[in-house]
């Protein structure tokens, strides 16, 4: 997945350092010293999972419970050496990303263009999957905020770090990050102490061979299925083709409405439909009220089915898979039944259902039918 794909709008979350920028031009160099291209380095990756970015939807209270929900994920890490530094700081790249261009990396040198050549890096290991220089998990320390993970015995020179998206226990939230470069050493001078383009000249210009550097990160909620099952345990032919109308609300853990909508079947025999809604948010509980029952038809069965948890595609697919952790170990698309048969009426009639979804871009976009197909038979 390419950098810029990794962030949709909305549901951002920052972390403690954010991005480190690296260091390196010849005036800074010279100003702070040879560097020592022969010493070992470390490199700490933290996190701190209490800070929630500024920008668009940050107010969200849905963000705070991704935040919150954040504080639990273990996030694996891998490291990657795309370039050698030499003693005055000029980069060259080594093994699979010799071809890359680090000479115009200087002070001037803006955190878009260091996203660039991130992401240049990025293509190269996706295609020729280089072993990386280390792995390790960044995770909470006892009941502390802040996540760790240090990586040591590493050569100077220029990595790639590549946080791996990570899903929540439950699978209702996907965290995704910004694959990034980073120098070993680092200088305060480049980065300023800051995050961002104006951050430079302001820290101390000295080499720090064991650095520390931040996560950037965003949650993307997930979403699931729900399938409402209708029988028909008789038909009278005579009055024809007869429609059964559902309703469909779904509440978060603090009893919002996050999902609504409006379904039906529509019958010509004595048979058993299913219908399945896709794009529900994943971790909220479904009512289902079958609110119209056809003309000359009557309830078989009960008019409510309620309390059903919407577990999300990527939960099913970990636990069909035998991956994941007992949390997900119930995953499945929840089932709606209903039973109806004929009452010795003589009315008859069906009808259409409008159809809303929302789309990517929170607009609602608007059909008059959804697929329905008869049921699987018991075997």
């Amino acid at each position: 997945m390419k950098i810029s794909k990794n962030f949709r709008k909305g549901c951002v979350l920052a972390l403690a350092g954010l991005l480190a920028i690296p260091c390196l031009s010849l005036m800074q160099t010279q100003a702070a010293g040879a560097i020592d291209v022969d010493a070992r380095c470390s490199l700490t990756v933290s996190v701190d999972k209490t800070v929630l970015m500024e920008g668009e939807g940050a107010g969200d209270q849905t963000l705070l419970q991704y935040k919150k929900d954040f504080a639990k994920v273990e996030i694996p890490v891998s490291i990657y050496r795309v370039a050698q530094v030499d003693a005055v700081g000029k980069y060259t790249g080594i093994d699979d990303f010799t071809g890359m261009d680090f000479t115009a990396l200087s002070s001037e040198t803006t955190a878009a263009d260091w996203m660039t050549l991130a992401e240049e890096a990025e293509g190269i290991l996706e295609e020729a999957k280089p072993e990386a220089a280390g792995t390790e998990r960044v995770k909470t320390a006892g009941s502390g905020d802040t996540a760790t993970a240090t990586f040591t015995d590493l050569a100077t020179g220029l990595y790639l770090v590549v946080p791996e998206a990570t899903y929540n226990d439950v699978y209702t939230a996907r965290y995704v990050f910004t694959p990034y470069l980073t120098a070993l050493p680092g200088n305060p001078y480049a980065t300023g102490g800051g995050t961002g383009d104006d951050a430079y000249g302001t820290g101390e210009d000295r080499w720090e061979y064991d650095t520390t550097i931040g996560l950037k990160a965003a949650a993307e909620p997930q979403v699931g299925k729900l399938t409402i099952m209708k029988t028909l345990s008789n038909f009278n032919e005579t009055l024809g083709r007869v429609s059964f109308v559902f309703e469909v609300i779904g509440r978060d853990t603090d009893g919002t409405v996050v999902y609504k909508n409006i379904i039906s079947t529509t019958h010509d025999t004595a048979d058993t439909q299913s219908v399945t809604l896709e794009n529900i948010p994943a971790g909220c509980r479904v009512t289902v009220t079958e609110v119209y029952d056809g003309p000359s038809y009557t309830f078989d069965s009960p008019t409510v089915v309620s309390d059903l948890l919407i577990w999300s595609d990527a939960a099913i697919a970990a636990k069909e898979a035998g991956e994941g952790s007992a949390a997900i170990a119930d995953a499945v698309i929840p089932v709606a039944p209903f039973t109806n048969r004929y009452d010795e009426g003589n009315r008859g009639g069906y009808g259409v259902t409008n159809q809303f979804e929302r789309d990517e871009d929170g607009g609602w976009s608007w059909s008059t039918s959804i697929p329905v197909t008869p049921a699987p038979e018991a075997e």
